[in-house]
């Protein structure tokens, strides 16, 4: 019952993390709540993070990205713990359904597969929503359903604003799963250089800290 419970949030942090597939003036990493939007065509990016989760353990994390056509996205994701060494992988594709706008809201999805240690590969969705405002910054919601197991789906969903402050990009979030409680998160991304982002994020869940530090390389 414990190696599952710890598979179920295992499970959930990579389709919410894994999900966070960036688009460069929007939502992205350190945001674990995804946004509506892909790359422009031709374009990805390379997130890599060290995260520690709310019962201490440390893992490396490394998702690249590329859209190969109009509103599509490409993705792939691995997390591996540094104290055991188990690998947790995740692919998927991310669709923009509607256009992006500046002042407006869109709408998209994603669709894929996770599959941790030997477990079997298992299947995640999520709709996302996206609204923008130059003055308020944007709001991103998720509402997802996950398989924990060849019989049990669970719902996920996520709520996430951001906004810029001159070079500083700052966010609030909270996710979770259905009967858990829910993570709360505040983080921050900024570029050291054009194509180099650099990020980090805190957050409380189960009454245990949670922290990410990454960057991202885009191309």
């Amino acid at each position: 019952m414990k190696k599952r419970k710890e598979f179920v949030h295992t499970a959930l942090f990579l389709a919410l993390a894994f999900l966070s597939s960036i688009f460069p003036a929007q939502a992205g990493r350190p945001l674990t709540v995804d946004d509506a939007n892909v790359n422009d065509t031709g374009a990805g990016h390379v997130e890599t993070w060290w995260a520690r989760a709310a019962d201490g353990t440390r893992s490396w994390n490394v998702a690249p990205a590329y859209a190969p056509v109009e509103g599509l996205e490409l993705a792939a994701g691995m997390a591996r713990e540094l104290r055991t060494g188990h690998v947790t992988q995740n692919i998927q594709a991310k669709f923009r359904i509607t256009p992006s706008q500046d002042n407006g809201c869109n709408v998209g999805a994603v669709a894929g597969y996770s599959r941790a240690a030997s477990e079997a590969s298992l299947p995640y969705i999520n709709a996302l929503f996206t609204c923008n405002n130059e003055t308020w910054g944007s709001l991103h919601t998720n509402l997802g359903a996950l398989n924990v197991s060849s019989s049990q789906r669970v719902r996920a969903w996520g709520v996430a604003w951001e906004r810029p402050y001159g070079d500083v990009t700052v966010h609030i979030e909270t996710f979770g799963l259905e009967k858990e409680k829910p993570t709360w998160a505040t983080g921050a991304r900024f570029n050291v250089l054009p194509d180099l982002q650099l990020d980090t994020s805190v957050g409380r869940t189960q009454k245990q800290n949670v922290l990410t530090l990454g960057f991202k390389w885009m191309f």
